[in-house]
């Protein structure tokens, strides 16, 4: 056999043999429903043909020597040159327009990314064109014949075929798709992405993975639903443990008849056991859905770093409690603070491979891993997105999306329920209508809304208030809180006017009550400082906490009396529901929704919320001076609607994200359109980091290289803060640059209070 190289020391032939047993290792975690023979065919040709373009000469003299390699680094590239032989076999064998596609973006896109449409028409024009001529007479036709059992010579031998195979692509396959409606394109385009992620990590894997055995013979691990009701057994009791347990006997009830996947909402009060319910949904419907040996994957989506480390807490007890260990084949953290740590024994390159695929039975996540797994194109996201099928996705606290997410998300996740088998549970106390046919696990919801009664909302907006004035309230409340021993939450809306409340407060504190403390809490101070706080707060002694939202909802605080500025309802809402949380009180407990304006008049809220929720607020709230929280849910439903009405769901975006055209990120779908933004690292906290860095940076090897920045992005992530600049703000200000990072000065941060760097209590554009 003549020799073709698709890696130094592998054949061609070789890797298109590892690709395809990790692709068959890959297909037997998955269902019959995904895995049909027509799309076990197409992963077949997909693996078979997408390194075609390796065999050319200029591509065998790089590939023995990759370091060494002075050639051109142009003429090596193959996806393109793997792509034409793709689009010419077609055209010759006649394939349907829809394999075609999906053929072709699998191939073109196998190191970059799912490509746009209009990416594949390059290979016809421009630069591609001209190295695709220059490719043609290079091709080692014969030894591709050998390794691949492919004959091209027929469709390649030809004048120009570069541009025959864009003809055919413009003639017959692209008009074909613009055919389609968005609802066939979407499921065309699901399709594709499941097809592609197998590939990419069949791919790597036993490239990645030193010892194969260990990557083909999966560990399973069996979750026992029974293990959540026996961490219920040993909760401390509470008064609103009556409302808890029926929300719990119904759902329960409605899990038992389920029969097939689909998609369900959970609508409860805060402070009713969400985390565990949803562990009931899904370690009862594993259980139930186990068919074939195929186990759904389970996957649990948060907003905010703070509940997911009280969401990995609770799991973890779930394994201590039942004598198991808490390792990567049981549960997975995957956010930007989470060590990458898998399992003991795993070689350094083999753990890293089992983190980025997902490899876990339970995977806890942001919402930004999430979509970015789900629609962002970049092949380090998409290798992990076969994960979202056959798999069982809780979304808690759904209501923090934005609008132009909703109808994206409700679209493509109706096709991954279809054709990918994917069950999702929507969670929320404040459940806006993202999926209008969701089926709920409690129907009548409402009466348990009703049955609650342990706050009220007072709304104080009828006079706007200097935030200097509202500090002198707050200053002549103070001793009252400190002499009874209150715990008192005080949210604002930025950075600065909660450092401003703080300092305030501050001022002149009673040596007699040294003991309380005053906890601030905002996007300035790291996220190792918040999580401490948060975990004294939890304590349940007498303390006074100053914030941002950074705290307002998921998080399992209970505090006596709420004082929050004016905010979009569903903020309003959440909030509230750390006050009396546990029904400490017999009488309700007070909210105090404020209206604060800076100096100039400008009000607090219009600086951070958009414009829109803000005035369905106003609107749904108008007349209202006090709202007892068992009527909170007419009010939120009223508030959902009129966003619905009112604002973008994102109609533009699923158009084109079904069409595979260019269309906005992720993380511009999150949060918009962003101001310039720096990130400081509070060195101080974590001063052996300094060396860790020099060495990581030290290492030779790219690859490795990266690899050992990632190693330290969780250690890093847990002691920075990040600011959204002014015009002219200059990082070197108040850090030093480090290998690339900004290291915050150490007299500009405190544990106790975060960043120091305002002069104003309006400065600084964003909290985050």
């Amino acid at each position: 056999m003549i020799d073709l190289n698709s890696h130094p020391d592998l054949q061609l032939q070789e890797h298109i043999a590892q690709v395809q047993c990790a692709v068959d290792s890959l297909c037997g975690k998955h269902s019959p429903r995904i895995i049909t023979a027509r799309n076990k065919e197409l992963l077949r040709k997909i693996v078979k043909l997408h390194d075609m373009g390796k065999g050319t000469s200029a591509f065998q003299d790089y590939i023995k020597d990759p370091i060494a390699f002075r050639g051109d680094r142009m003429k090596k590239a193959h996806t393109p040159l793997s792509l034409l032989i793709v689009l010419l076999l077609a055209k010759r064998d006649k394939w349907e327009f829809q394999d075609t596609l999906i053929i072709s973006t699998c191939v073109f896109g196998h190191h970059k990314g799912v490509p746009y449409l209009e990416n594949l028409r390059e290979i016809g024009i421009g630069d591609i064109a001209k190295l695709l001529k220059s490719q043609i007479v290079d091709l080692l036709i014969d030894a591709l014949y050998q390794h691949t059992d492919i004959d091209i010579a027929s469709i390649i031998n030809k004048e120009r075929p570069w541009k025959e195979a864009l003809i055919y692509l413009d003639d017959n396959v692209l008009p074909a798709f613009e055919k389609l409606s968005t609802e066939e394109t979407l499921s065309l385009r699901l399709k594709m992405q499941f097809l592609f992620s197998v590939l990419l990590e069949g791919d790597k894997a036993l490239l990645a993975v030193k010892n194969p055995g260990h990557y083909l013979n999966r560990v399973q691990r069996i979750w026992n639903s029974q293990w959540v009701e026996n961490r219920i057994g040993t909760l401390d009791k509470c008064k609103n443990d009556h409302i808890r347990q029926s929300i719990r006997n119904e759902m329960v009830s409605t899990i038992d008849k389920i029969q097939t996947n689909g998609i369900f909402s959970l609508t409860a009060p805060t402070g009713t056991g969400k985390t565990l319910l949803s562990a009931t949904w899904l370690l009862r419907l594993r259980e139930k859905f186990n068919s074939n040996g195929v186990i759904p994957k389970a996957i649990i989506v948060l907003p905010f770093l703070s509940i997911i480390d009280q969401t990995i807490r609770e799991y973890k007890e779930l394994l201590r409690n039942s004598g198991e260990s808490e390792d990567g084949t049981w549960l997975l953290g995957s956010h930007s603070l989470s060590d990458r740590k898998y399992g003991a024994g795993l070689e350094g390159e083999t753990e890293h491979f089992f983190i980025d695929t997902w490899r876990s039975e339970l995977v806890i996540t942001t919402y930004d891993q999430f979509l970015l797994t789900l629609i962002d194109p970049k092949a380090r996201y998409q290798m992990r997105f076969h994960n979202l099928c056959d798999a069982l996705i809780v979304m808690d606290e759904v209501q923090s999306l934005p609008c132009r997410l909703w109808k994206p998300l409700e679209e493509i996740m109706k096709v991954l329920m279809n054709q990918g088998n994917t069950s999702l549970l929507l969670m929320s106390a404040t459940l806006p209508s993202i999926i209008q046919d969701a089926m709920p696990l409690i129907k009548n919801y409402k009466k348990y809304f009703e049955k609650c009664n342990r706050y009220r909302l007072r709304f104080r907006q009828e006079k706007k208030q200097r935030i200097c004035d509202f500090a002198k309230e707050l200053l002549s409340e103070r001793c009252t809180w400190l002499r009874e021993g209150k715990r008192i939450l005080i949210t604002l809306n930025t950075r600065s006017s909660a450092r401003f409340i703080r300092d305030s407060l501050l001022q002149n504190w009673p040596d007699e009550y040294s003991h309380i403390p005053l906890l601030f809490l905002s996007a300035d101070v790291t996220p190792m400082d918040r999580l401490e706080k948060i975990g004294i707060i939890k304590q349940g002694k007498p303390c006074i906490v100053v914030s941002t939202q950074c705290i307002e909802a998921g998080v399992d605080i209970d505090m006596d009396h709420v004082i929050r500025d004016f905010a979009p309802l569903d903020n309003i809402i959440q909030i509230a529901g750390r006050c009396n949380r546990n029904e400490r009180f017999p009488e309700q407990a007070l909210v105090e929704i404020v209206d604060l304006i800076n100096q100039k008049g400008k009000r607090y809220s219009e600086m951070i919320y958009d414009e829109v929720h803000l005035q369905v607020t106003w609107h749904v709230l108008e007349g209202m001076t006090d709202i007892e929280e068992k009527d909170i849910l007419t009010f939120s439903e009223q508030y959902f609607e009129q966003l619905t009405r009112k604002k973008d769901t994102g109609n533009s975006y699923l158009e084109k994200f079904a069409k595979m055209r260019d269309s906005e990120s992720v993380k511009t779908l999150l949060r918009g359109l962003e101001n310039e933004k720096y990130e400081f690292i509070v060195i101080k906290l974590d001063p052996d980091l300094r060396e860790a860095m020099k060495h990581a940076n030290e290492e030779k090897d790219r690859w490795k290289r990266r690899e050992a920045w990632r190693a330290l992005a969780g250690r890093i992530a847990r002691i920075s803060i990040s600011l959204y600049a002014k015009t002219g703000f200059e990082p070197g200000e108040i850090a030093e640059e480090y290998l690339g990072n900004w290291l915050l000065k150490d007299s500009l941060y405190s544990q106790e209070y975060g960043l120091n760097y305002y002069e104003e209590p309006d400065d600084v554009v964003k909290i985050l």
